[in-house]
């Protein structure tokens, strides 16, 4: 499978990053994680551009990157957990590539997220069950989104050929 534009979605923990670098590396295609883009430009942090410019002017920027980067011949992307969500970005996803929804439970987010909510803008200040349930709510609004993606691979069976096995898959979409 892995050849044009692959884009990594899924709520935040997932493993889009740690995944998608790897696979990458893997099929000999660059790796761009968004976030990254998006902070090398701005200079600063995502929790930094969300406390101080705010979470529309980040969307903004994010579907421009999107846009931007995503016109790149082949690649592996792994996109934040929003982006699916804002500015029609997944339908233009779902044109220009594959999808991939890295699918996780609650649980799971939450287990993977508990110990790293400082470096995360939208689960700063939150304590043990108030991330519970932002995680439970968020991901509800955003499962429709995610639920687009081309394929859809639950979380605990991600493995380094993950991407070959989708050839024999059907796809979502």
């Amino acid at each position: 499978m892995p050849a044009g534009r692959i884009f990594l979605t899924g709520f935040m923990g997932s493993g889009k990053t740690y995944w998608g670098s790897r696979w990458a590396q893997q099929y000999g295609l660059p790796f761009i994680d968004l976030d990254a883009e998006i902070e090398r430009e701005e200079g600063k942090s995502i929790a930094t551009i969300f406390e101080e410019r705010g979470e529309a002017y980040f969307r903004q920027q994010e579907a421009a990157w999107l846009r931007k980067r995503g016109g790149d011949h082949s690649f592996i992307m792994a996109c934040g957990g929003g982006t699916p969500c804002f500015h029609n970005n997944m339908q233009w996803m779902n044109a220009q590539g594959i999808t991939i929804y890295l699918q996780a439970s609650a649980q799971q987010i939450y287990d993977r997220l508990v110990h790293e909510k400082d470096k995360r803008p939208l689960l700063k200040n939150t304590d043990a069950h108030s991330l519970q349930i932002f995680i439970e709510d968020k991901l509800a609004e955003r499962e429709p989104f995610y639920r687009q993606a081309s394929y859809v691979i639950p979380v605990n069976e991600l493995h380094l050929e993950s991407l070959s096995a989708l050839d024999k898959q059907t796809r979502n979409a």
